[in-house]
C-alpha cells in the first residue's frame, strides 16, 4: 500500500491511496472461508460448498467491501499520524467513488480532496462584549416570596364549610322529590369555594358541616350547564342530566392557609441552610434569583460572544471546495444553488465557528469535558434530590446503572457534552474578554432579546 498527500492551493490538497493484491488477499479470502463454513446450497452438505463457488457467488461483493473498509481505515489513520487540521472530512475528487464490486481490477487508486483549516491566532484579550447584569428587585423578591407561601400552605380541616375551601362530597342523582334514584349518578369528587358563581349556592354552602346532607344543583351554582358536565365529567350518554337535582353528602372540608414566614418554611425551601429569620430567608431568595438570572445573563453572553468572534474571523477558507463538499454529503438535500445562496450567512458561519472552537481548545486544557464530568450532570439531573454525601454502596450502583443505561444513548450523551462544553467557554470568555457591563431588570432583559430576536428573524427573511 502507498499513501501520498499532494498541495492543490495553500487550503486544499489531494490524498492518494493505491491498494494491490498483497494488501487485501488474506483478508478475502478468511472472509470466503467463513462464509465457505456457513453455506447450505443445493446438492451439497452444510459446511461443504466448494470454495470456488463461494467465491464465485461472493467474491466481488466481499472484495469490494474488504477494499472499501482498507481505503477508510488508512484515510482515517494517515490524518490521525500527519496531524492534518482537516475541515469536514475527504471528498473523493472528480466524482471518483469507492470501489464496487463490478470493478474487476486488482490494484486500486483511489484520490480524496480535502480542506485544511487556515492559520488564525485568535486573541480574546482586544475583544470588548456587552455582558447585561440583571438587576433584582423587592417586588420581585416579595413576589417570590408569595408564591412559596401559596404553594406551600398550611392545611387543616375544619368541622364546616368557609369561603375559600376544598370541599369533598359524595353526590347522588335525585329525582323532582329529592329522592335519590336507584342506579342513578353517583360520583366522589371535590371541588373548591372559588368555582361556585351563583351567591344563592355560595350561601346553601357555607356553614355546612360534615356529614351534612342536602340537595344541590351544580348547573345552577356554576351557573353554566356546560361547567356542570365538566366538573362532573359527564359522558355523552349522560348529558341529560346536566342540570339535575343531586343529593349531596360533604364528606370533608379542606382549608388552606398561606404558609407562616416561620423556621419550619425556610428549612423546607432550603434544607440544611439554617435560615432562622424572615430577612435570612429575603437574603437567600434574592441569591437564587440572581442566580438564575445570571444564567440568563451567561446564555445571552455567549450567543453575542460567539457573534463577535465570527463576524470578526478574518483568515480565508477554501470555499470552492467547502460549497463542493457540502453538497457532496448532503445525501441529495441540498443543491449548487441553494448552498450558493445561504453559503455565506450559514454555512461559512458555522465553519467559522468550528475553527474558533478549535482554537479555543488548544489554548486551554479545562475546555475539555471529560466523561466523569458528563456521568456527575446525569447524576444531578436524576438524583438531586437525594443528599449526594450519603449514600449507601448498593444506592450508588442503582444510581451507576441508571446513569450507564440512559448515557448508552448517543444524542442524551452529546447533549450534556454540548452543555457542559457551553458553560465552560462561556466562563472562559467572560474571563478573556474585556466586558462592557449594563444593567437592567429582568422585564427590560426580555424585551431586549425579544427585540433582537424579532430584528434577526426579521433579516433572515428578506
Amino acid at each position: 500500500m502507498n499513501i501520498a498527500q499532494e498541495a492543490l492551493s495553500d487550503l486544499t490538497a489531494k490524498i492518494q491511496i493505491s491498494i494491490d493484491r498483497n494488501d487485501y488477499e488474506k483478508e478475502v479470502n478468511d472472509s470466503l472461508k467463513s462464509y465457505q463454513r456457513k453455506a447450505s446450497m443445493p446438492g451439497f452438505r452444510p459446511g461443504k460448498v466448494p470454495f470456488g463457488l463461494v467465491k464465485k457467488m461472493y467474491g466481488k461483493a466481499v472484495l469490494a467491501d474488504k477494499v472499501n473498509q482498507l481505503v477508510s481505515d488508512n484515510l482515517n489513520n494517515y490524518i490521525i499520524e500527519q496531524k492534518l487540521p482537516v475541515l469536514g472530512y475527504p471528498m473523493p475528487m472528480k466524482g471518483q467513488e469507492f470501489f464496487d464490486d463490478n470493478d474487476q481490477r486488482e490494484q486500486f487508486d483511489f484520490t480524496f480532496e480535502l480542506a485544511l483549516m487556515p492559520k488564525y491566532e485568535l486573541n480574546l484579550n482586544d475583544k470588548v462584549a456587552n455582558y447585561v447584569r440583571i438587576e433584582t428587585t423587592e417586588e420581585i423578591i416579595q413576589k417570590t416570596i408569595d408564591n412559596i407561601r401559596n404553594n406551600n400552605p398550611v392545611i387543616t380541616q375544619p368541622e364546616t364549610v368557609g369561603s375559600n375551601d376544598r370541599v369533598s362530597v359524595v353526590l347522588t342523582q335525585a329525582d323532582e322529590k329529592g329522592n335519590e334514584i336507584e342506579d342513578g349518578f353517583r360520583k366522589e369528587f371535590t371541588f373548591h369555594m372559588d368555582q361556585i358563581k351563583s351567591a344563592e349556592s355560595r350561601e346553601q354552602l357555607i356553614g355546612k358541616e360534615v356529614g351534612a346532607e342536602f340537595i344541590f344543583n351544580f348547573s345552577k351554582a356554576l351557573e353554566s350547564d356546560e361547567a356542570a358536565a365538566k366538573i362532573l365529567e359527564l359522558k355523552e350518554d349522560q348529558q341529560h342530566i346536566t342540570s339535575s337535582d343531586f343529593n349531596m353528602i360533604i364528606d370533608e372540608v379542606i382549608h388552606e392557609e398561606k404558609a407562616e414566614l416561620d423556621e419550619d418554611l425556610f428549612e423546607k425551601i432550603f434544607p440544611g441552610a439554617e435560615i432562622k429569620d424572615e430577612q435570612a430567608f429575603r437574603e437567600k431568595i434574592k441569591e437564587e434569583i440572581e442566580k438564575q438570572y445570571e444564567s440568563e445573563s451567561d446564555r445571552y453572553f455567549f450567543t453575542k460572544a460567539v457573534d463577535q468572534l465570527i463576524e470578526t474571523f478574518d483568515a480565508p477558507l477554501p470555499d470552492d471546495f467547502l460549497k463542493r463538499w457540502l453538497v457532496y454529503n448532503s445525501e441529495g438535500k441540498l443543491n449548487k444553488d441553494i448552498v450558493e445562496a445561504e453559503y455565506e450567512t450559514k454555512y461559512a458561519n458555522s465553519i467559522k465557528w468550528q475553527i474558533i472552537e478549535a482554537e479555543l481548545l488548544k489554548s486551554s486544557e479545562d475546555l475539555k469535558v471529560n466523561e466523569n464530568e458528563i456521568r456527575d450532570r446525569m447524576k444531578s439531573y436524576l438524583f438531586a434530590n437525594l443528599g449526594m454525601g450519603n449514600l449507601d454502596e448498593e444506592m450508588s450502583k442503582r444510581m451507576d446503572g441508571v446513569v450507564d443505561s440512559l448515557l448508552e444513548n448517543k444524542d442524551e450523551h452529546q447533549r450534556i457534552h454540548n452543555e457542559l462544553f457551553e458553560r465552560k467557554l462561556a466562563a472562559y470568555l467572560k474571563e478573556q474578554m474585556t466586558l462592557q457591563e449594563e444593567t437592567m431588570s429582568y422585564t427590560d432583559f426580555v424585551a431586549k432579546v425579544n427585540e433582537e430576536n424579532n430584528n434577526k428573524n426579521e433579516t433572515a427573511d428578506e
